[in-house]
């Protein structure tokens, strides 16, 4: 029986093919990624950016009383 390929499996698939085939266009890729400043979230499920989310804002709402006191 053939194994199914799910979209995301696929997906990655062609990332690596890419990756190898043009490495600059990889870097080009990456550098604008990090100025545009969105992180790289095509592997997560909404609970897992949702508790990234969380996870930023509890880390800033503790800092924030840190630096008040």
């Amino acid at each position: 029986m053939p194994r199914k390929v799910t979209p995301e499996q696929e997906r990655e698939r062609l990332y690596r093919e890419e990756q190898t085939r043009n490495p600059a266009g990889n870097f080009n890729d990456n550098l604008n990624r990090t100025q545009a400043g969105t992180p790289n979230t095509s592997g997560m499920s909404i609970k897992e950016i949702g508790v990234l989310i969380i996870i930023i804002l509890v880390i800033f709402i503790v800092y924030s009383i840190y630096k008040s006191l």
